[in-house]
C-alpha cells in the first residue's frame, strides 16, 4: 500500500468511535457463540429459522455479526439453543466460581513377570521405584 493510503486509511481508522469498535467486537462475539451453539446441535441455518419463526435470510443476517441484536432476539435464541449466549461478569462469577476436587488415579505400565513381551498397568501408588543415586556438587 502507498504511503498516501496508508496514511488515509489510519485517519478513517482514527475516526471510528470507540463505542463503534466495541459494537462490532460484541456483535461478532455472539454471531460465533451462536453459530459454535446451532453446529454442536447439528442444526443448519434454515431449521434455526424455523425454530426462531423467522426466515433463513433474518437468521443470516442475525449471525452476519453486523445486525443490531435485540436482548429479546438474544433471550430468543438462548431458549432455542438451550444454553447462554451472553454471560455478564458478575453472572460468570457465581457460576463458575465453585471449584470441584476430583481425585484421579494414575497407572503406569510395569513388565509382567509371567510374560516377558507384555506390559501390565498397575495403580502408580503401587509401584516402588529404585532410589537415585546423585553425585554430590564438589
Amino acid at each position: 500500500m502507498s504511503k498516501d493510503k496508508a496514511s488515509v486509511a489510519e485517519r478513517l481508522k482514527a475516526k471510528i468511535l470507540p463505542e463503534n469498535r466495541i459494537f462490532v467486537r460484541k456483535n461478532l462475539a455472539i454471531s460465533e457463540q451462536v453459530e459454535a451453539l446451532r453446529k454442536e446441535k447439528g442444526w443448519t441455518q434454515k431449521e434455526l429459522a424455523q425454530k426462531l419463526g423467522k426466515t433463513e435470510s433474518e437468521v443470516s443476517r442475525l449471525l452476519s455479526g453486523l445486525h443490531n441484536l435485540t436482548l429479546k432476539s438474544i433471550a430468543k435464541l438462548e431458549a432455542e439453543l438451550g444454553s447462554d449466549i451472553i454471560v455478564t461478569p458478575l453472572e460468570a462469577c457465581k457460576k463458575y466460581k465453585s471449584t470441584e476436587y476430583v481425585t484421579l488415579k494414575v497407572y503406569v505400565p510395569v513388565k509382567s513377570e509371567k510374560k516377558e513381551s507384555a506390559a501390565e498397568y498397575v495403580e502408580e501408588s503401587a509401584v516402588v521405584y529404585p532410589k537415585l543415586h546423585s553425585k554430590a556438587a564438589v
